[in-house]
């Protein structure tokens, strides 16, 4: 769809940035009054809600970015993390913050990532620029502050870039141990096909993610080496990352959530008066309703 008036289209709130191409930011528009922030994965809501896309030339989004200077006086978070870890379980937590927009997966910065690292469509500059209008875009929200749970592996390998981009957010790294991790993703894959092809999740998609630490033809061919590999990359990035990052492991979010949600908080140097609602959001699947809720990762029965 064509618009007049970029800047005041991309400002309603049923306008949402969803992702890149070498000459095009291209935005879902829903319903008036629906919402593609409020759903288990931003993604998922932003395709299926879609009433239609509006095309906006990368050049003139730039210029839009550079007017409006929505970073500056917002508290910028970013939760980075291994794969199967409690990281939605965190999100749903800071989702009970009042005056927090939470931005759970945004495609923006994952399309960004695919252009630079697997497709080799854009120079390291235009990479760059394409994060930077990601997070501004995003942050042109009321809220004074913004909750950025990114995706695993792939936007793992952004954490340093966005520091030098927003060298006034904060980061968070959330893991698991390793064998958890592969054995808890290598289920889902083994018995749950269906809703791995439904989430996007192949061999190829995997290694596609972590191209940015290995080169292709160098990371291993089977699913739980490849899941090694990824989990490995994540944990060589937190090692690598240039400014503080607090590291949290899913053990001690289920060992003790509330001293969690204190700890984390803490970091973020926000107030704790909320935690006891925060700790609420344990009592019910921060995954229900998705492909991978409880209720669909039930062992599958043998015929």
């Amino acid at each position: 769809s064509q618009v007049e008036d970029i800047e005041t289209e991309i400002n309603k709130p049923e306008v949402s940035l969803y992702g890149f191409t070498t000459e095009f930011a291209f935005f879902s528009v829903v319903s008036p009054g629906q919402s593609v922030w409020d759903g288990v994965f931003s993604t998922v809501e932003q395709f299926n809600k879609a009433r239609y896309l509006i095309l906006v030339p990368i050049r003139d989004l730039y210029k839009i970015v550079e007017t409006t200077n929505s970073t500056q006086n917002k508290k910028i978070l970013f939760l980075q993390h291994t794969d199967r870890c409690g990281s939605t379980l965190v999100t749903a937590m800071f989702k009970r913050l009042p005056d927090m927009q939470v931005f759970s997966v945004p495609e923006s910065l994952y399309s960004a990532y695919y252009l630079y690292h697997v497709h080799c469509a854009v120079s390291l500059d235009q990479y760059k620029n394409m994060v930077r209008a990601a997070v501004s875009i995003h942050c042109l929200t009321p809220h004074k502050m913004v909750f950025f749970k990114l995706n695993s592996v792939a936007c793992t390998s952004q954490m340093n870039m966005l520091y030098d981009l927003f060298p006034h957010s904060r980061t968070v790294f959330l893991s698991r141990n390793s064998t958890d991790v592969i054995s808890s993703m290598t289920r889902i894959i083994g018995t749950h096909s269906q809703s791995c092809r439904l989430l996007g999740w192949s061999r190829d998609s995997l290694v596609n993610d972590g191209v940015w630490a290995t080169e292709k033809h160098n990371i291993p061919r089977d699913i739980a080496g490849i899941l090694l590999h990824n989990w490995t990359a994540c944990m060589e990035a937190l090692d690598a990352a240039k400014m503080p990052v607090k590291a949290f492991t899913y053990e001690a979010l289920v060992a003790d959530p509330k001293e969690f949600a204190e700890d984390i908080l803490r970091f973020f140097d926000l107030p704790d008066k909320h935690v006891g609602d925060m700790v609420k959001a344990m009592e019910m699947d921060s995954q229900e309703g998705t492909k991978v809720s409880r209720s669909n990762l039930k062992p599958v029965k043998s015929a």
